[in-house]
C-alpha cells in the first residue's frame, strides 16, 4: 500500500520527498529493524528540517508495535530526532494499523559534529527507522517517508 496522503502536504514545496515503501517488517526485539530513508544513496542537498512518517500495516502473522525511533545521519555523526514508545505494544491486525508522523530540526555547523551537537556538511542526508516488534514470528508491511528541505 503506498501512501496517499504524504507528509508533504504539511511543508513547503520546495520539499523534497523521499520515500521507502512496501517493507516488510518482521518480529525484531532492540534495537530494532532499520528502515533506511532514502533505502541506499543519499539526500542531496542535505536537509535541516522537515517531517518523518512512519506506517505499519497489513500484519500476516501476529505481530505488535512497541516503539520507533527516527535518526538523521550526515555520514558521519548521527543524531536521534525522535522516539515514539506507547505505553503498550500496539497489535497490528486487518482493522488496526500504527500511523505516526515525526517532526525534525537539526543545527549544523562546518566542523564539530557530536561534540558541539551538530550535524556537518549542511545536513542530514539520510534517516533511518528503528521499529521494534514482538510476536511469534511476526509479520506486517510497512512505508516510511522524510519531506524536508535544506
Amino acid at each position: 500500500m503506498a501512501i496517499t496522503n504524504s507528509v508533504a502536504t504539511f511543508q513547503p514545496d520546495s520539499a523534497q520527498i523521499i520515500q521507502n515503501i512496501n517493507v516488510t517488517m518482521t518480529t525484531t526485539g532492540a534495537p530494532g529493524q532499520a528502515v533506511l530513508v532514502p533505502s541506499s544513496g543519499s539526500i542531496s542537498p542535505a536537509v535541516v528540517r522537515g517531517m518523518g512518517r512512519a506506517k505499519i500495516y497489513n500484519q500476516t502473522v501476529a505481530i505488535s508495535v512497541t516503539s520507533i525511533q527516527l535518526t538523521g545521519s550526515d555520514g558521519t555523526n548521527t543524531v536521534t530526532l525522535d522516539t515514539w514508545a506507547p505505553a503498550a505494544g500496539v497489535a497490528i491486525t486487518a482493522t488496526a494499523y500504527v500511523d505516526v508522523m515525526f517532526h525534525f530540526i537539526t543545527d549544523t555547523s562546518t566542523a564539530g559534529g557530536g561534540a558541539t551537537g551538530t550535524l556537518i556538511f549542511g545536513g542530514a542526508t539520510s534517516f533511518t527507522f528503528s521499529v521494534i516488534t514482538t510476536g511469534a514470528g511476526g509479520t506486517a508491511k510497512g512505508d516510511f517517508e522524510i519531506a524536508a528541505v535544506p
